[in-house]
């Protein structure tokens, strides 16, 4: 009787089952009939969740650098499997990523190249991005290569722009940004100047010393408080702020400014932009708007343009009619005339005390069919 486990565990063993006690691998793949390719024994591929990819990693550190920055690697991918890949895809979680790939169809053994660029434009602090791999065939799988930055080196602007968002007619609304060094990857500097060309009467900025918002805490810099001294009018608020420092390389950073003030009706915007539209083709834009409270009601909402250029229609938003959303839609049409659309001015018609008539500026232009 004492022979028969060692006996039992052989037989086990030379079948090809596992031992008794044996921990079986919980990211290990169902078995789906086809035997994957041997990756463990192929230096410079790494399989991640995919039957048939291989990536040289799923990992890729772009390190320390500062904002207003454009980066870029690139990673080897691999048909590891045995039958042809088609529709291979690459997708980014943010805009900030550009990916691009040398091949979308890959034979056995074949390998391709994934390019990645990377806009810190005013992002800051420690991020974690992904890219995914995709085929044509999705139950194969995917693979995920993860990307890590860190945005600390030199001047950083956090936020950087000054955004007021919506902001009530009549009321004094205050913005807030900071501008910072990361201690141990940037410089110290004194920030010796806030100027708002050409707003000076409307707008005024205060500087105070950053204070770290726990003990690990390694920013240091300046908080700059914008406040508006009299009331903006209705409709979209734009300006530029200049930051002026004592910093070698960043002496002077420009940040824009916004707020889109709003009264009794709250609209998108006041602007509505079609960018370049060929002739021949029509291009559709539109502005959501709705009573600003719950004391506010339309009447008679309609929408016309000026100039003829367009064709306007406005409505109750159908997906929203709990939230009171209307739409108002206006269309370049395929035979307009070729030129600039910026005189064109769309008057909503409302209803509202005061606010009967809203103008919306029209951005665009139509040029001539290429080829």
């Amino acid at each position: 009787m004492r022979l028969a486990v060692p006996a039992l565990l052989l037989l086990m063993l030379l079948a090809g089952a596992a031992p008794v006690g044996a921990e079986e691998d919980p990211a290990a793949p169902a078995p789906s009939g086809e035997k994957p390719a041997d990756e463990a024994k192929r230096p410079g591929r790494v399989r991640g969740h995919h039957l048939d990819l291989a990536v040289d990693r799923l990992e890729h550190d772009f390190g320390v650098v500062g904002q207003n920055k454009e980066l870029e690697t690139t990673i080897t991918y691999t048909n590891a499997g045995e039958k042809a890949v088609a529709g291979i895809r690459a997708q980014a979680d943010c805009g900030c990523n550009r990916v691009e790939l040398s091949h979308d169809e890959l034979g056995p053994g074949e390998s391709g190249t994934l390019t990645v660029s990377f806009q810190t434009g005013v992002l800051s602090g420690k991020l974690q991005k992904r890219v995914r791999l995709v085929t044509k065939e999705r139950s194969r799988g995917e693979i995920t290569i993860r990307l890590g930055i860190s945005i600390v080196s030199g001047l950083i602007l956090d936020p950087g722009a000054v955004r007021f968002g919506d902001v009530v007619f009549g009321s004094l609304p205050t913005a807030q940004f900071g501008v910072k060094w990361f201690d141990g990857k940037g410089k110290p500097f004194e920030v010796t100047k806030i100027e708002i060309p050409g707003h000076e009467e409307a707008l005024e900025a205060k500087v105070t010393p950053y204070v770290p918002e726990a003990e690990d805490d390694r920013w240091r810099g300046y908080v700059v408080d914008v406040r508006f001294k009299k009331a903006p009018p209705l409709g979209m608020y734009s300006a530029h702020l200049l930051v002026r420092t004592n910093h070698p390389e960043f002496a002077r950073m420009e940040l824009p400014l916004s707020a889109n003030v709003v009264g009794r009706v709250w609209i998108q915007s006041r602007v509505m932009h079609f960018g370049v539209v060929e002739k021949g083709t029509r291009r559709t834009a539109r502005l959501k708007f709705r009573p600003n409270d719950a004391t506010t009601e339309f009447a008679d909402v309609r929408a016309t343009a000026r100039g003829g250029k367009l064709e306007v229609q406005v409505g109750p938003d159908p997906l929203h009619k709990e939230k009171r959303l209307w739409v108002l839609e206006a269309t370049v049409p395929a035979d307009a005339a070729e030129g600039r659309l910026d005189d064109e001015v769309i008057e909503l018609h409302t209803g509202v005390p005061g606010e009967e008539v809203i103008l919306v500026r029209v951005r665009g232009r139509v040029r001539a069919r290429r080829g």
